[in-house]
């Protein structure tokens, strides 16, 4: 079994938002994303146990391992291009992970369409890329309208980590974050530790260690979302 095995339910053509595979894929440059029912939970993974997601999840290496050693728990991988998802599923399907679902699309369209309110236990965050240039801004996750898509969709009591190796991107985030009162620091300023034992490793996480980078893993509980 190869990564190149998982291919397009569709042609560009015709595409329109498909599970396959356990796989749900959201196409580009469409439209019609809220027409679309996406299955609940419940329906998805056969059980109503609690749900928790990764976005912009790379080659899948953290989840996998995550999921696989959490069976009582149901994980969601988001990743935009084609060629980690394939590797994502590679994992899932090698070693039988049950409890891990993939989406392949955009991470702001999938948590603003697809996901209903207050459904979600947790949320993961390794490396999301910083577009670093100011003319990329558009392109960065963490954007306002992120922060308010993710108190909509998780629970009360639920919690957001987030890994970074980038200064810059640590000072956004902690800003976007904190000006929600919905989130509150579960670490004492600057909000964030720089070691984490049981965290599990990642694609970039190796990599930027091995460069010598500061790795910063922040953490957010939410509390009352009435007053976000």
């Amino acid at each position: 079994m190869q990564s190149k095995n998982l291919k397009f339910p569709y042609t560009w053509e015709e595409r329109q938002p498909a599970i396959h595979e356990g796989v749900l894929f959201i196409p580009d440059y469409y439209d019609k994303h809220t027409e679309w029912a996406f299955p609940s939970w419940e329906t998805l993974f056969g059980n109503n146990h609690s749900v928790i997601i990764e976005y912009c999840t790379g080659n899948g290496t953290w989840i996998a391992e995550k999921a696989a050693q959490n069976k009582s728990q149901n994980w969601v991988a988001v990743e935009w291009r084609f060629e980690r998802v394939q590797k994502i599923w590679l994992k899932k399907t090698k070693r039988h992970i049950d409890n891990l679902f993939i989406v392949c699309g955009d991470a702001q369209i999938f948590i603003r369409d697809y996901l209903k309110d207050h459904r979600v236990d947790g949320v993961y965050v390794n490396f999301p890329d910083p577009w670093p240039k100011e003319k990329h801004a558009k392109n960065r996750l963490f954007q306002s309208s992120f922060i308010k898509e993710l108190t909509r969709t998780t629970k009360n009591g639920s919690f957001f980590t987030v890994v970074t190796d980038d200064p810059f991107y640590s000072h956004q985030l902690t800003e976007l974050v904190l000006a929600s009162r919905a989130w509150k620091p579960f670490f004492q300023p600057p909000y964030y530790i720089t070691e984490w034992e049981s965290y599990g490793t990642s694609y970039f996480e190796s990599l930027w260690r091995k460069k010598g980078r500061e790795i910063r893993y922040f953490q957010f509980h939410k509390s009352d979302e009435t007053l976000a």
